[in-house]
């Protein structure tokens, strides 16, 4: 019997986070019994995480009175005393309402996706229990924001980046073991590539409007060329990118279509000629990280025109997808250009090598393998 493990999420489910319901989906079909928590519900979330929403436990409405604080506080305390971005007795006060939901649902290792408060009142409610616990970093909570971060890597017994060049950097801040387990896709949703390339729109854009997807970089590059993009998503930057797109006259050729659930890509991927992801570093250094949406697209048969992030020089190689210098309308735009003059040949040959490789090295059922074997090995 595999270990349960409680699932410690910032908030659940929420839409742009699909990588979180994937890999439990995938754990649980490692054998493991999931128990997910979070802090909040958001307001829209995938269909694919209705299940796992039904029986997750939300803290932000659990009583806060436990004894269990009071009892153990001195197995959290030299954590306690580390953070910086909590009080001292709010984070107690936080874990122990974690550990007590923890020892009532009967789990043996906590393990938290963020390493921001999630990671913190996991690790807090781990040491109250005295069981083991771990983390996965993503991208803002290790590059724009970090919270603590070099003392909550001290304090699990293991923590989990979702690249390579992650798991170098977090390497060189501890003695604790840090593993790459890559974001993955539900392989079982995404057929071998058996249809006709024969796509009747242009463009595709899909992802949350922030700096980071690079938007702006992607508006400008389709200036003066008369190409199509549709923008699946929804964020903080949507006025200012109306506003661009109306001072360059391109409101014609760009087309909002809001946040969508995850089925609708793969529906829908089938009618573009390319997702267009100019993906580059935010000034703040939020950046994205092993971009789950170019995966999903390699999958589904869909050609990526991306930069040259490292988080995307990691999924993609010259025979997989196109890259140019991340930042760069003007090559982004002949880029673009590039792809609508290749032939039905080439983009076959792309497409298939694109399947076989996400397939290969971006499963989730095998990333979830390598991380139940480091859970059991604890």
């Amino acid at each position: 019997m595999k270990k349960k493990i409680a699932y410690v999420l910032p908030s659940f489910p929420t839409l742009s986070e699909t990588f979180v319901g994937v890999e439990m989906r995938a754990m649980e079909r490692q054998g493991h019994s999931i128990q997910p928590f979070a802090f909040s519900k958001a307001q829209k979330g995938q269909q694919a995480d209705r299940i796992l929403q039904r029986k997750c436990i939300y803290l932000d409405s659990s009583p806060y009175i436990s004894l269990m604080p009071l009892c153990f506080s001195y197995r959290a305390h030299r954590f306690l005393i580390s953070q910086q971005g909590f009080s001292y007795l709010g984070l107690l006060r936080q874990g122990g309402q974690l550990a007590q939901r923890v020892k009532m649902t009967q789990c043996q290792h906590i393990h938290a996706h963020f390493a921001w408060h999630s990671a913190a009142i996991a690790i807090t409610a781990a040491k109250l229990l005295n069981i083991s616990v771990s983390f996965v970093g993503h991208g803002a909570d290790i590059y724009a924001s970090p919270q603590d971060l070099e003392h909550k890597l001290q304090h699990v017994d293991f923590a989990c980046a979702v690249t390579a060049q992650m798991a170098d950097e977090l390497k060189a801040q501890t003695h604790k073991p840090i593993h790459h387990i890559a974001c993955g896709i539900e392989y079982e949703l995404y057929p071998a590539l058996l249809d006709t390339f024969a796509p009747t729109k242009q463009l595709l854009f899909i992802g949350r409007l922030v700096e980071k997807k690079g938007l702006h970089i992607l508006i400008e590059a389709l200036d003066g060329t008369g190409i199509t993009l549709d923008i699946v998503g929804d964020g903080p930057l949507l006025p200012d990118l109306q506003n661009e797109i109306h001072q360059r006259q391109l409101t014609s050729q760009v087309r909002f279509l809001g946040s969508q659930d995850a089925s609708w890509f793969r529906h829908h991927a089938k009618d573009y000629s390319a997702l267009a992801a100019p993906f580059l570093i935010a000034q703040n250094g939020d950046q994205d990280t092993g971009p789950l949406v170019i995966k999903e697209a390699m999958a589904l048969g869909l050609p990526v025109i991306t930069s040259d992030l490292s988080g995307c020089n990691e999924i993609l190689t010259d025979l997989t997808g196109v890259q140019v210098k991340m930042g760069e309308p003007r090559l982004f735009r002949q880029a673009i250009l590039n792809h609508f003059k290749r032939s039905r040949n080439e983009l076959e040959q792309q497409r298939q090598s694109a399947y076989q490789h996400v397939m290969t090295h971006f499963n989730a059922g095998t990333q979830a393998h390598k991380l139940s074997q480091f859970i059991e090995a604890l």
